[in-house]
């Protein structure tokens, strides 16, 4: 059945055009193909009422009605698969679905305007403690054929078998029948399946979001999605999502995706290449990848190179839940000498100079290298190579960022990535490269004297990074350990008091204040020190901690909390 609402009042959104109606209303009425299998979004009991569905999709597609002045027609679809099917056959003008690469190959998606989390339900007695365990040789998912969650794992699942269901009740069949191990779910949905498997537990985290979006055929044009997309940022910015999530009890339940990039931030695609592709170097390429640049990323670490080749590289966390395909080389001769428009060297502190070298054969004619690192002598070192009016200097600041595995990067904040020129002052290349990342979702800015931004990054680093690898401790539990939060602010002082010396200009007076606020954001994170040490690796200390009593050493001072803090962390580092 086609369910019908018509409306009285014809506004529209300004400065549509007829040639985008014509586009999206060729039959006179909007056909607005609807999962009613998704119960979050189109509650079942509503799909009987004799007024037409009721939920949130089915009010934001009268509202999108409304815009466009006609009426509505839902077209009501048993699964999401069904509803994708019939993209190419007219059936439906915009349909309400979960966006996905392989839909994406015939249907236009807009950004997202709900994120639904997805996880697993096993047994507890099951080896089974992450998402990231279940994808081992001998298990079975069960998994609802044609579901966002279940194209993902089609996609990433390379040793476990996937039990196909048509729905979610037959899936938890399979589970409770013993023909599957793990249910595969929607996490609202699986809050009440958990309660029917015997000794039943969901795991943390989740292994995939489900981004609702608004998709169009893609025969329809580009002027239709570009005012599809124009309607969706709208509904979130303006709180109108927020409002149908509470109305509809949702609030909780589903997530209002964030911001899509601004349209005002435009920047011209790049070859970009990422040398240094830890925890930081995946989340810039995975992010900077997804608008439509050409990365490559070059690192030693093999297992890592093979799992984005073979699966793409996952970005998880703060910034939503991607996986993005890319180049990925353990060999930087495969990208080819000066072809580079941007070369980002996001290695430790130690490997800079030779990072350096690399990038001065593949940057290209009018290419500029960007350095992003923890410590202080990076463009130095990079200026030993090539002239520094060629370098930019990037600072990240609260990420809180690890690997979960190859292929697999997340992180926990996303607060702010300050660049500039390494000799000083506000260039149009500088702002083209502020541009670049501000449009690949990060918070940026062009910073006129990077060196102060530098340093305060510098002192927040030697009051978490030695006492927190020293103690083991995150940098919430030193905060709340006196002993450890009093060598944490030694630490820092005796940086700031450096910094004064040689005449930074520091944006605060209180240090303990700053470093305190500083790592309030960030509490559960470990430092990438901490994580050297936990995994045997040396770290970066000679450009934190032990790099303090150097530079105090250039102006008559010296710094004996963090020499003694260096002296301990390289005494250990010896026994790796």
């Amino acid at each position: 059945p086609i369910c019908k609402t018509r409306f009285s009042d014809h506004s529209r959104m300004s400065a549509l055009e007829a040639s985008v109606r014509a586009s999206l209303v060729p039959r006179g009425a909007l056909r607005v193909g609807i999962n009613t299998s998704n119960y979050l979004l189109v509650p079942a009991a509503s799909t009987s009422d004799s007024c037409g569905p009721i939920g949130v999709v089915p009010s934001l597609g009268t509202e999108l009605a409304r815009r466009l002045g006609v009426e509505v027609k839902f077209v009501p679809y048993a699964s999401p698969g069904a509803l994708a099917d019939e993209a190419s056959k007219e059936a439906w003008d915009v349909g309400f679905i979960g966006a996905d690469p392989k839909r994406a190959e015939f249907i236009s998606f807009t950004s997202p305007y709900v994120e639904i989390p997805a996880s697993y339900v096993v047994r507890s007695g099951s080896s089974f403690k992450k998402t990231e365990d279940v994808d081992a040789a001998g298990v079975r998912i069960a998994s609802v054929t044609g579901s966002a969650f279940d194209l993902w794992l089609q996609r990433h699942v390379q040793r476990a078998e996937i039990v196909p269901a048509q729905t979610m009740d037959a899936a938890l069949d399979h589970v409770l029948h013993g023909r599957a191990d793990v249910l595969a779910g929607l996490r609202d949905r699986l809050i009440n399946d958990v309660t029917k498997v015997p000794e039943g537990i969901i795991l943390e985290g989740q292994f995939m979001s489900v981004q609702q979006a608004v998709g169009v055929a893609r025969n329809r044009g580009s002027e239709a999605i570009d005012f599809l997309n124009t309607f969706i940022e709208d509904v979130k910015s303006s709180g109108f999502v927020d409002t149908l999530l509470e109305k509809h009890g949702m609030t909780g339940r589903l997530l209002v995706a964030p911001p899509a990039v601004p349209p005002c931030i435009q920047a011209p695609a790049m070859k970009i290449v990422v040398l240094g592709c830890g925890a930081m170097g995946s989340i810039y390429a995975g992010l900077l990848a997804s608008t439509g640049n050409e990365v490559w990323v070059v690192d030693v670490w093999q297992a890592h190179i093979d799992s984005i080749r073979d699966r793409g590289l996952r970005v998880e966390g703060a910034s939503g839940d991607r996986t993005v395909q890319l180049r990925a080389t353990t060999n930087s001769d495969d990208i080819g000498v000066g072809t580079a428009d941007l070369v980002i060297i996001a290695t430790k502190a130690s490997g800079v100079a030779s990072a350096a070298e690399v990038a001065t054969k593949l940057l290209g004619p009018q290419g500029v290298i960007l350095t992003i690192q923890n410590g202080l002598g990076a463009g130095d070192r990079i200026a030993q190579h090539v002239a520094p009016e060629k370098v930019l200097i990037g600072v990240a600041s609260n990420f809180g960022a690890s690997m979960k595995g190859p292929g697999h990067t997340q992180h926990a904040s996303m607060n702010l990535i300050c660049i500039g020129e390494m000799t000083g002052g506000v260039t149009e290349r500088l702002q083209r490269v502020v541009d670049l990342w501000a449009a690949a979702g990060f918070t940026v800015k062009a910073c006129p004297n990077i060196n102060t931004v530098i340093w305060e990054k510098f002192i927040c680093n030697c009051a978490n990074s030695g006492s927190c690898t020293l103690t083991g401790m995150t940098v919430g539990e030193v905060q709340d350990n006196p002993g450890a939060w009093a060598v944490a602010v030694a630490c820092a002082r005796e940086a700031a008091d450096v910094a004064r010396a040689q005449g930074i200009p520091l944006s605060f007076d209180n240090v303990e204040e700053f470093v305190r606020k500083f790592g309030s954001t960030v509490r559960a994170a470990k430092p990438s020190m901490l994580q050297d040490h936990l995994a045997k690796r040396c770290s970066e200390i000679d450009a934190i901690n032990g790099a303090v009593p150097v530079e105090a050493a250039k102006v008559g001072m010296s710094a004996p909390v963090n020499q003694i803090v260096a002296d301990l962390i390289r005494a250990r580092e010896s026994t790796f």
